[in-house]
This record gives structure tokens, sequence and C-alpha cells, in this order.
């Protein structure tokens, strides 16, 4: 056995000496039993302290929260360099410690902690009004710190890529990651059984690489260090906080819910991810949820159905995004490029990325449903360190494919939509050899001063976002647009390919939170995610082939563009306005009556079917535009009756007022319920006519409220189209709906509000607009369609509230 051992240690040195000396190197390599030796003394301390702070956490919950709420950021801060001078001051400080172990690699972890504990820090600890501390403190207290290894140890791969973090290696053996302190952080050797007496029990090796219920001995020895270093530190706080009081002989009371960390407000729809990136050191451990999952395939759902309604029903979306889209083709910036080649392009990936992300996500929610169905099969849950029922692994896995189309479609757009958009023009050098300006070779020139492009430019280069992880860079991008001046460099159609971005990303991170783990064989060429996915053959084979054009459009550019030929205009109501809104609507329905032949033939049947029929209820009657033209009628000149005052000059006169019959009023009963014994008798409909339909009641509302709701049903009057001056903030939106017509607010993932009707049984999704927070004319056109198609509602829904 020890020769064997010795034997698998020179080999491995042999391979790490063969290796390019910039390459980082473990510690040492050990044996089995040698490593065994070196992490118990560390497992035992860690459960002592844990041990430790629950119990007084347990006792003194709320006082520690009152006396942390109560003092300032100063204070705060003050208290935590008091127990640690060396805590660094800045969010995200393993940036700076990367940047410093760039420049002094000789500097042998020099920076260490910082990489090691990122998320502790003066300015997180600190804001938010103590509650990400608080947070922290909760969860790390009522919570085995076995339920963190995982995390914990994807925490580590920025510290491990960057070299700032060295590790020890250890031969044939892993770290259980899992249990309480009787198999938490014990070493299995490869060939070990976890159970012996059960003849099922998986063995070391297939606990870490099948199951992921271990850790690599280097990965599992720096977690167990980082948990310890966290929880002395969190003693050492709640000590000076409790300074007072008598932490020896503690009594336990129930324990508290955990504290509320809000999530700051965003306007684009990739933040709110990045966001929930940042907090998730402050709460309990990620886990994996299929309500989590399906809310995140939902938001984006309703957002690529949103789009595509948008496209099929209203021209100025489909010119706004054309222009966009044509604006975001690189070669539309270079010289002599064939206009109508680009054109084409551009439109051609508007209408594949419409349709493939409709599609995808449909499936997406198929899958959601057939996995509850398999898991409801399971009420009390799975054993640990088990395989999976292979029915349950199934349906699990079904989803790495459906990700994997996904992400192949974001990367065959990425890269142009990326160099094209505002942040990055300018940034890059870019040539071609092909005359029809198809091939093109972009590079990177690099602004260093320009911290937007340089975030940015990290998406371009896959090892890079492989080093900084895709939630560390959202999170740098984020907080550069917080500048008003930058916020503007990203454009709306940027925004949204990092929002699909995002939302891929999280979806995986839930998936990989899963335990027992699936393997994970996303990977793999188009035929086999083809066979994979095969039950969803004739909606997904003709999109997910090799789609990285889209459907042939190349007799569509005349009808697509110039763009503007879909924009209403503005102007007087007379014959030659509606004559013009007229002509947008004919191109419009010539374009979309040609592209359908293509989309036809490139999506297939079942795909066009599916998507007509979700666009269906959405189209409206077309408009007779010269039924809106204002009519000018002169005044007849009329002789003076008899008695009139003359409007100029003469002698004085006296007019003679006709009498006329005086109309009856008639009061209408506005309190309490009428009684139907005291009114008049109402009128009996003829026979052979139908009785009037009642209308509901108008919806008495704020005027507050009542401004909002009249702005968005305003503007869905074709008459307003004339002017396009409606705008509301996005604000007073949210307030109108929450406060005025007492909705609930759930912000989903991105930019996704699903507001929900107080019965409980309607709701609907909007998307916070983008890069400006303010609706704008047909954005709130287009909102007041969706909720009259929802709800039913119109401009007469809704009436000032009478106040008392």
């Amino acid at each position: 056995m020890e020769s064997t051992a010795a034997d698998s240690i020179a080999q491995a040195w042999g391979f790490y000496n063969s290796m390019p000396p910039h390459l980082p190197r473990p510690i040492d390599i050990l044996a089995p039993q040698q490593a065994a030796e070196k992490v118990e003394p560390v497992r035992r301390k860690l459960f002592e302290s844990y041990g430790r702070l629950r119990d007084i956490v347990l006792a003194h919950e709320e006082t520690i929260q009152k006396r942390w709420k109560k003092r300032t950021v100063g204070k705060r801060k003050e208290l935590l360099a008091s127990i640690d001078s060396a805590l660094p001051k800045a969010h995200a400080p393993e940036i700076a410690a990367f940047e410093h172990q760039y420049r002094n690699p000789q500097e042998d972890n020099s920076h260490k902690k910082d990489l090691l504990l990122p998320y502790l820090n003066l300015d997180d600890l600190s804001c938010n009004n103590g509650t990400q501390f608080l947070g922290l403190l909760h969860a790390r207290a009522h919570r085995s710190p076995s339920e963190f290894a995982m995390f914990d140890g994807d925490m580590l791969h920025f510290g491990i890529v960057a070299k700032g973090i060295r590790r020890y290696q250890a031969v044939e053996c892993s770290m259980i990651a899992f249990g309480d302190e009787d198999t938490y952080g014990k070493v299995i050797e490869y060939s070990e059984s976890m159970d012996p007496s059960d003849a099922d029990s998986p063995d070391g090796f297939q606990m870490e690489q099948l199951l992921h219920e271990s850790l690599s001995f280097g990965d599992g020895l720096v977690v167990l260090e980082s948990q310890s270093q966290l929880i002395d530190f969190l003693l050492d706080v709640v000590s000076k906080i409790l300074v007072d009081l008598d932490l020896k002989n503690l009594t336990p009371l129930p324990p508290m819910p955990a504290p509320v960390i809000p999530i700051t407000n965003t306007e684009f729809q990739w933040k709110s991810s990045s966001r929930a990136n940042v907090l998730r050191p402050y709460g309990d451990p990620p886990v994996f949820s299929i309500d989590e999952l399906a809310n995140i395939i939902e938001s984006q759902y309703e957002l690529a159905v949103e789009h595509l309604v948008n496209l099929r029903t209203d021209p100025t979306y489909l010119s706004e995004e054309l222009q966009s889209y044509y604006d975001h083709r690189v070669e539309a910036r270079l010289k002599g490029a064939p206009q109508l080649s680009v054109q084409n392009r551009a439109m051609s990936v508007l209408l594949l990325d419409a349709y493939t992300f409709f599609v995808y996500y449909h499936v997406a929610k198929e899958l959601v449903e057939e996995f509850r169905v398999v898991q409801r099969e399971y009420p009390d849950g799975l054993p640990r360190a088990r395989d999976l029922p292979k029915e349950y692994e199934n349906a699990l896995m079904s989803f790495y494919p459906l990700l994997k189309l996904l992400e192949l479609r974001i990367t065959r757009i990425h890269n142009t939509t990326i160099y094209a958009s505002e942040a990055m023009r300018g940034g890059f050098n870019v040539r071609t050899t092909d005359p029809r300006f198809e091939k093109l070779e972009m590079t990177l020139r690099g602004q260093p001063n320009d911290r937007l492009y340089t975030y940015i430019s990290l998406l371009l280069q896959q090892e890079q976002t492989h080093l900084w992880q895709l939630g560390r860079i959202f999170d740098q991008i984020d907080r550069i647009t917080e500048d008003a001046a930058q916020n503007k460099r990203i454009s709306k159609l940027l925004a949204t390919l990092l929002s699909q971005w995002g939302a891929i990303n999280d979806c995986k991170t839930i998936l990989a939170c899963h335990r027992p783990a699936v393997e994970d064989t996303e990977g793999g060429d188009s035929v086999d995610i083809k066979e994979r996915l095969s039950k969803w053959e004739s909606l997904l084979i003709p999109i997910a082939g090799d789609a990285k054009v889209g459907p042939d459009t190349s007799s569509l550019a005349s009808k697509a563009y110039p763009a503007s030929q879909f924009m209403y205009p503005k102007g007087p109501r007379d014959a030659e306005w509606a004559r013009k809104c007229q002509a947008v609507d004919d191109n419009f329905a010539e374009f979309w009556k040609a592209a359908d032949q293509s989309l036809i033939k490139f999506c297939g049947p079942t795909l066009f079917a599916l998507a007509e029929s979700v666009v269906e209820p959405h189209v409206m009657e077309p408009i007779h535009w010269a039924s809106l033209v204002k009519k000018l009628v002169p005044k007849k000149r009329q002789a003076p009756a008899p008695g009139s005052v003359l409007p100029f000059g003469g002698a004085s006169q006296t007019p003679v007022v006709a009498e006329s019959s005086p109309t009856p009023k008639t009061k209408t009963k506005t309190r309490g319920v009428a009684d139907p014994s005291k009114q008049e008798e109402a009128e009996v409909p003829a026979a052979g006519t139908e009785s009037p339909v009642a209308k509901p009641a108008p919806i008495p509302v704020c005027s507050k409220a009542h401004k909002v709701l009249s702005t968005l049903f305003t503007a869905t009057l074709p008459e307003q189209i004339a002017s396009q001056q409606a705008s509301c903030s996005w604000r007073d939106i949210l307030w109108a709906f929450t406060s005025g017509l007492n909705f609930g607010a759930f912000k989903g993932h991105g930019s996704a509000w699903t507001l929900s009707h107080p019965d409980g049984h309607h709701s609907i999704t909007i998307h916070e607009p983008h890069p400006d927070s303010t609706m704008y004319f047909f954005q709130l056109r287009r909102f007041g369609w969706r909720l009259a198609h929802r709800f039913g509602w119109s401009l007469d829904s809704f009436e000032l509230e009478q106040k008392a």
C-alpha cells in the first residue's frame, strides 16, 4: 500500500515537473494517511468554533441584530476593523488582489485572505442597514458548515485559477463534503466504500467524480480552512457586540427568521442576476429548486412571447428592432460593405432570434412540468450519496442539452453584438479579405483607462470568462454603469443579450446544486443534442441544426429597409397623415406576407403553427385611418335674428331671449344601495330586441393611479399616434399597480416584474424599461394593449375615487 502511494506521488510530481514553469504547483503531495492527519485538526477546530457560535446566536440573536442596526455605517466599520485591521475596505477585494498578484508574481499568498474570503470586507458587511452581516451570521450559525461546502468551494475558483491560492494535493483520495461532524471533512480513499455495510454504497472515486458528494483533497482542505477563519471572525464580532453580557451560561431561545436582505432596484435586465449573485454569501447556501428554475424559465418565456408578438403586430416595434440589429452589425461600419447583404444578415438574425428563444423556452417549460411529475413520486426526497433513479436522472438531464442550444445561439451572435455596441466601438480592429464581408477578423486594441470596455471585452475571451466567472464580470459592469454616462453606453440589444446569458448561467447554477449530482454531459455535437431532445424533434430540429444565419431572406431586404417605413408619422390628422399611416400598415402586411414564406420553410410547419397560435389572440382589427381625419366644417354665416345683439357698433339694443322648456333633472342615488321599489319603472325593451349588456362598474382609484392608467389606455387610441407625446416613469407605473390597485408585485429574474391581481388568479408580467427607466409612447401603447387583452380593461374601466 505504501509503495503504491509512493509510486503515485512520484508519478504526480513527474507530471507537475513537466509543466511550463509559470503554471502553479501544489505545496506538497500527500499519501491518503498523511492527508487524513493533515485535515483532522482543522476539522476539529472548525466544529468547536461552530458549536460556540451557534450557542451564542441562539441565545442572543435578537440583541445582536438590534445593537448592530443601531450603529452607523462608520461605527460598524470601526468595530470590524478593530477585530481585523487587514480587512479589505472595498467591495470585491479579490480583483485588487489578483491585480497585485499579477504585478508581483514572486509574492506567494500575500493576498490569500482577500481571495479566500472576498465577501469579508468593510463595505459589504456594513451596508444595507447592516443586514448583509446579520444574514451572514444567521446562516453560518444556524446551518452546519457542511451545507456550505460546495458553495465555499466555488468561491475559491477565482483565487485558484488566478494562482493566488496554493493547495496541497493527495493521491487516490477525496474529502467527504456533506453530513455532520462524524462524516464532513473525513478523507476517503478512491477504493474505499462510503458505507462498508451497504453493498450499494459508492466508493471514494464515485463520490467525487460522479455524485459530487466529496471534494478533491486540495480543495476540501482550503474550504475547511476558510470556514474556520470565517467562524472565528464571526465569533470575535459577536463577542464585541455582546461585550457586557455573560457568554458562558447561555439559554437557547427559539430561532429567529433570517434577515431579509433587499436587492437594489435595477435598470438593466441582467443587473438583478448579478446583484443576487453578490448577495449569495450573506444568506443560506444555494440549493436546487425546481420552483426557482421554473421562475427563470417562465420569465424568459414571457419575454420571448412579448418580443415575438410585438414583432408580428406592431410596425413601430419591428422598425426599432430592425434598426437596432442593423446598427449592431460590425460590417455596417466598414467602407465598401454591401448594404443589401448587411441588411439581410441583420433581418435574418432578428427573425432567427425571435423564433429560437420562443421555442427553446417553450420546450423548457414543458421540461419543468415533466420533471415535476417525476419529482412527485419521491415526496420524501432522495438519499444522499446514492445513484439517482433513472427516470429522475433523465428528467433532470434533459435540461442540459436545451441550455447548450441556448448557449450556442448566444455564442453565434454575441461577438458581433458586443463588438458593434457603443461600449466597444473604437476599441478593436476589424479587417476582411472577403469581398462579401462574410468573414471578419476582429482583434481587441485594449483601452486600459476604459473600465466598461475592459470588463465587456472579457466576455469576448473564453479563457478570461472562465477565470473571472460570469457573475463577477456582471457585478463589475453593474457597478460601472451606476454612472449615467456609462449607463447610456449599454444598448437595449446588448442588455437583452446579457440578460439571456445571465439567465442561462443561473439555470446551470441551480442544476449544479442538485445532490446527488447528475453527470454533466451537456457537451457533445448537434447530433447528440438532437437525439436527447427527440421528443420535440418537430419543434427543435429545423431551428437547432446549423442555424447560424437564419431563414433565407435574400429577397426581403427591400421590404424591410429602410426601417423607417414602419414608423407611424406625427402630424395633424389630415388626409395626408391618414395616407401615410395606411402606407405603414400596408408595408407591414407586405413584409410579413413575404417573410412568412421563408419562415414556414425554415421553422417547419409545427413551430410556425405554434408561434401563430401564440400571436393570434393579440392581433387587432385593422385601423381605418381615413375615419380619424379631423374634418374642418366651416361655420355658415347667418343673418342675425331679430332682437339679437350685433357684434359691433349700433345703438344700444336689448337681446330678446327665447324661453326654452326646462329639461327635467334627475338625481342619481350615489350612496348606499338603490331601492328598486322607490325607483321609477325602467324602460322595457321592445319585443324582439336584446337587453343591453351591463358594463362592469368603473374601478375607483386615486388621482395618481388614475393619471397613470389614463396615460396607458389613452396611448392605445389610434388618434394618439398623431402626437406620440405620452410618457410615464417606471416608478409611477409600479406605484399605480401596487398602491393604487393593490396588486402584488414580485421581482422576477432580470427586469421581469409579475403583477398579481388581488383575486389571486390573474397576473401579468411587465419588463422594466431599459436603459432609460421611462416608458415612452409606443411602450405605453404596447403595455396598454396587453392589459386590455389580459384583464379586459379600457379607458372607461377606472374613475376617480370620491373623497369623503
